[in-house]
């Protein structure tokens, strides 16, 4: 019994790390359609098919869905999307800095100026380096033996 959960096990591993990932991307994925405002487009969807249904039992299928469509006739789904998106929008946090502008207009400034200096061109001993040189040897203690 234990060598064959010990084998087992190891089989078990791989299986496990995939449907973790995917766990962990479908969640990632779900947070960023939140915090994008997506669930409301999802609600309006949701909205127009109940409405799609709800026509098409009244009416042709064409003339169903150009009702749904047009916007002229909102259901309580339609309504309650709508408000919730304004509210979201609304909730935002302007930025001061920006003076209430919710993006910054990069197109209107300029770059930074570019300076190249030229480096100095000398090499040690070719130019007038007399004062750099050293003309006396350098103190060296004797060697021991």
């Amino acid at each position: 019994m234990l060598t064959q959960n010990a084998v087992a096990l190891p089989a078990i591993l791989p299986r496990i790390r995939n449907v973790r990932r995917k766990i962990s991307i479908g969640c990632l994925l779900f947070a960023w359609l939140c915090a994008n405002g997506a669930v409301w487009n999802t609600v309006q969807v949701v909205a127009w098919a109940k409405m799609f249904h709800d026509y098409a039992q009244v009416m042709p299928l064409a003339q169903a869905l150009k009702v749904t469509l047009e916007g002229n006739a909102m259901c309580d789904g339609c309504v309650f999307a709508q408000d919730a998106e304004d509210a979201a929008r609304e909730q935002l946090p302007r930025d001061a800095a920006l003076g209430g502008m919710d993006k910054f207009v990069f197109a209107t400034e300029l770059p930074a100026p570019i300076f190249s200096i030229e480096p100095e061109v000398s090499w040690p001993g070719v130019a007038h380096d007399v004062g750099l040189t050293r003309t006396e040897s350098v103190p060296v203690p004797p060697p021991r033996v």
